[in-house]
C-alpha cells in the first residue's frame, strides 16, 4: 500500500484497551521528538459526504473550512491514533505529531481532540463523541467548543494546531479589550464616550 503519511519508526499499530486500535510505542521517546507527519487529500470539510463513510471517522481538521482526508481506500497506521483527555502528544504545526512528554515503551500514544477540531462556520457537519479514556480529566463528552475551555488552553499551550492557537489568541485579545473597557472607564467617560488606554 502507498503510504501518504510518516510514522515515527518506535510506533506501531496495536490493540487499544478504549477503541480498538491505537499506536504504542515500541521503545521510549523523548519530548518534543516527531512522531507523526500526517497526509492526504486536503478537502473542504462538506466534501467529507463525498467519501464512503467508513473513511469519514480518518479525517483531521487542519483549518476551519478544511480536512486533511484520507488519499486511498484504506486507512494507514496515522489514522489510528485515539483521542485522550489526558494525551502524551499534541501538534507542532498543522500536521506534525510531536511528544508532550517522555514517553515509555509500552504507552499508547494519543492527543487531545480539541487541539484540531472546532466549529466549521457555514457547515451543517458537527464533530461529537463520546469519551472513555479513563482519564481522571476525562470529559465524558468531546465537541467541537472543547478547544474553548480555559484550563485546556492553559494545559496545551504551544500544542494546538495554529489555526486554533490562532483562535484562542483573538479571543483572549477580545476578553483582554472587554476587561480594559469595563475596568478603566470611569462612569463619566463612559456617558461622555470616553475611551482612555
Amino acid at each position: 500500500m502507498i503510504t501518504h503519511s510518516w510514522l515515527h519508526p518506535h510506533l506501531e499499530k496495536g490493540s487499544s484497551d478504549t477503541l480498538g486500535w491505537g499506536i504504542f510505542a515500541r521503545a521510549d521517546i523523548r519530548k518534543d521528538e516527531r512522531l507523526a507527519i500526517f497526509g492526504g487529500k486536503i478537502m473542504l470539510i462538506d466534501e467529507m459526504y463525498e467519501i464512503p463513510a467508513m473513511m469519514q471517522s480518518y479525517t483531521m481538521q487542519i483549518e476551519e473550512r478544511f480536512v486533511l482526508g484520507p488519499a486511498g481506500t484504506e486507512p494507514e497506521d496515522t489514522d489510528f491514533f485515539n483521542h485522550s483527555c489526558d494525551p502524551n502528544c499534541g501538534f507542532k504545526g498543522q500536521v506534525f505529531l510531536v511528544a508532550m512528554r517522555d514517553i515509555r515503551a509500552g504507552e499508547e500514544v494519543t492527543f487531545d481532540y480539541c487541539m484540531t477540531v472546532s466549529a466549521s462556520v457555514g457547515s451543517d457537519m458537527v464533530f461529537e463523541m463520546d469519551c472513555a479514556c479513563g482519564s481522571p480529566h476525562c470529559r465524558k463528552r468531546i465537541t467541537e467548543q472543547d478547544w474553548m475551555m480555559p484550563e485546556l488552553q492553559l494545559r496545551y499551550k504551544g500544542y494546538f494546531s495554529p489555526y486554533i492557537q490562532d483562535k484562542i489568541e483573538k479571543s483572549g485579545e477580545n476578553r483582554f479589550s472587554e476587561m480594559i473597557t469595563e475596568e478603566h472607564i470611569s462612569p463619566e467617560e463612559r456617558e461622555a464616550g470616553l475611551l482612555l488606554l
